[in-house]
């Protein structure tokens, strides 16, 4: 449902009263940080190759590639089997898929991912043999790197390491399709697998330095009394040295 923001003539401004953070349950929490760093590393880069224009002079320009999705065979069936069953697919395209992830349980029990996310990038320039266009495919590239270099400090799962590493020109593909690839080694922490584990809910003080009475109403909802023990003298003084 849309709902109309702008204020209604002749309505009267509520001032406006401060009020106390709302109290995030655990489930919100859990929901806020359980995300898979793999699909954020493709929705970073496919937001980045989206930006990309088709004429880079012009911002009100359409985007370059008009379909960017993951690679899950879909171009190689198109090409191969006699009775096309894909949904269509608009050229220039992106088709982006990870491979060699893997593994190592690292401090803590935090897995870290190291691997390569393939960005297959394919143009269909009928007439790609020409001179002035046939080096297209290497321009485009650039364009691609130079994009992702300037952007991905923007996106928190490209930061710790999204690296290029390799560049090809298969040569296998016609019918005025020029398929090309580019490689980034990734590297990525996935902080989530072990954040909750056997999650308890708890109430702890420490007193005599922390006390139930230093806390707000949704630090101590209970209104728990303070500790009579220990006292601070009990546990605050001098040692000489050597005792």
């Amino acid at each position: 449902m849309i709902v109309d923001k702008k204020e209604k003539p002749g309505k009267p401004v509520e001032p406006t009263v401060p009020v106390e953070p709302p109290v995030v349950e655990l489930d919100e929490i859990q929901e806020a940080v359980e995300t898979n760093v793999m699909i954020e590393s493709y929705k970073a880069v496919r937001k980045i190759l989206e930006s990309i224009k088709k004429d880079p002079k012009d911002p009100n320009s359409p985007p370059l590639f008009r379909t960017i999705k993951l690679d899950n065979g879909q171009l190689n069936r198109i090409k191969n089997n006699s009775a096309n069953k894909e949904y269509g697919i608009l050229f220039p395209a992106v088709f982006i898929h990870y491979i060699n992830i893997y593994y190592n349980v690292g401090t803590s029990n935090i897995a870290e991912g190291k691997g390569t996310m393939r960005i297959h990038y394919v143009l269909n320039r009928l007439n790609n043999s020409d001179d002035e266009v046939e080096c297209e495919g290497l321009a485009v590239y650039k364009r691609i790197v130079d994009a992702i270099e300037s952007q991905k400090a923007q996106f928190p799962a490209l930061v710790q390491r999204f690296q290029l590493e390799y560049w090809d020109q298969p040569l296998t593909f016609d019918d005025a399709l020029q398929p090309y690839w580019i490689d980034y080694q990734i590297w990525f922490q996935d902080f989530t697998s072990y954040a909750y584990k056997n999650y308890v809910d708890v109430y702890a003080t420490v007193p005599p330095f922390t006390q139930p009475s230093d806390q707000n109403e949704i630090a101590n909802p209970d209104n728990m009394p303070n500790h009579e023990t220990p006292k601070f003298e009990d546990i605050a003084g001098f040692v000489e040295p050597g005792t």
